[in-house]
């Protein structure tokens, strides 16, 4: 459940929807304690969080921290975009909301039954970049009324150097009675990804849709040590739909090839389309490359008025996240 809820969905943070600052700096705040986390002002109609230094980042590792915010919402409300501010080993910043609270300023690294009562709402990020997600047309992503807003913050040194990193996020909202269309996501993945030393290797994701889906974004992910991934629809007996073919570069990592579409022209998955992802890897080192480490995915973003919620498919098994 951890691998799922967490690192399936950072994908929505490693590929935002653009980037950019806002227009003005926010002003010194003793709780920034990296100096290479720079955060911008939040917009009027946002707040912004700042989450906790972590230190001991080891090289070679990946590390996930939960951090339950102030943030208890007093009546429903809707977020239209983030903003993540990371430093040095920075991965993504994913903001969720859970009905299981927290005292306020709990940071911990992100157990399994953390991530069960968690419901994703957001992300964006990546090292050194001021990632925005900003959701389409009338598309938000509701909150509702008496949850805790907890932030997920990734962070993963391929170096040899133990880091401190510390994250940042904007957070901007729905006008306050405005109309919007419920948003969502969805991902295809197997969690038990482990890339064997010395060589390369290969992995692919076979799923099955159970329902239509409608999809405004979908992008491939993987980490460094991809070299290419193929991304096929297969309706039926037909011989299927090529959406990606990519020849992986390490700049994907953050910045995504992408389908983008308008959400009155989305992509659509029906029931019983089959989802393939191949992915090849070339691993120059010595170590298993575990899955949060290296990854073989893909991700979409959904148009979602029927409130299905967020779904994932680990290795041809739906579940929700």
């Amino acid at each position: 459940m951890r691998k799922l809820a967490l690192v399936a969905l950072m994908v929505a943070g490693c590929s935002s929807s653009g980037s950019g600052n806002s227009s003005s700096s926010t002003p010194t705040d003793p709780r920034i304690e990296v100096p290479d986390l720079k955060p911008t002002a939040p917009d009027v109609n946002g707040f912004q969080i700042i989450l906790p230094k972590v230190t001991g980042i080891e090289g070679g590792k990946d590390y996930e921290y939960c951090t339950w915010t102030d943030k208890v919402v007093d009546e429903e409300i809707a977020i239209k975009a983030a903003q993540a501010f990371q430093s040095k080993t920075g991965h993504h910043v994913v903001l969720y909301y859970t009905t299981k609270k927290e005292a306020p300023g709990t940071q911990r690294i992100c157990r399994d039954d953390d991530m069960a009562s968690f419901r994703f709402v957001i992300g964006a990020g990546g090292e050194g970049v001021a990632d925005k997600n900003e959701l389409p047309g009338d598309l938000a992503q509701r909150i509702p009324k008496g949850a805790q807003l907890v932030v997920n913050a990734h962070y993963l040194n391929p170096g040899d150097k133990t880091m401190e990193a510390q994250s940042a996020v904007n957070v901007r909202l729905v006008d306050k009675g405005a109309k919007y269309t419920p948003a969502g996501a969805m991902a295809w993945l197997d969690t038990t990804l482990d890339v064997p030393p010395n060589g390369k290797h290969a992995m692919d994701v076979k799923c099955t849709m159970t329902q239509d889906v409608k999809l405004w974004r979908f992008i491939p992910h993987m980490h460094r040590w991809g070299s290419h991934i193929t991304v096929d629809r297969v309706k039926g007996d037909s011989q299927g739909e090529r959406l990606f073919d990519v020849a992986w570069e390490e700049g994907f990592t953050f910045h995504p090839p992408e389908i983008r579409r308008e959400p009155t022209d989305p992509l659509v998955f029906n029931k019983g389309d089959q989802i393939n992802v191949h992915c090849e890897f070339n691993n120059d080192t010595s170590k298993d490359l575990p899955f949060g480490i290296e990854m073989c995915v893909a991700f979409g973003q959904t148009i979602d008025p029927n409130g299905v919620g967020n779904m994932a498919c680990d290795k041809g098994s739906w579940t929700d996240f």
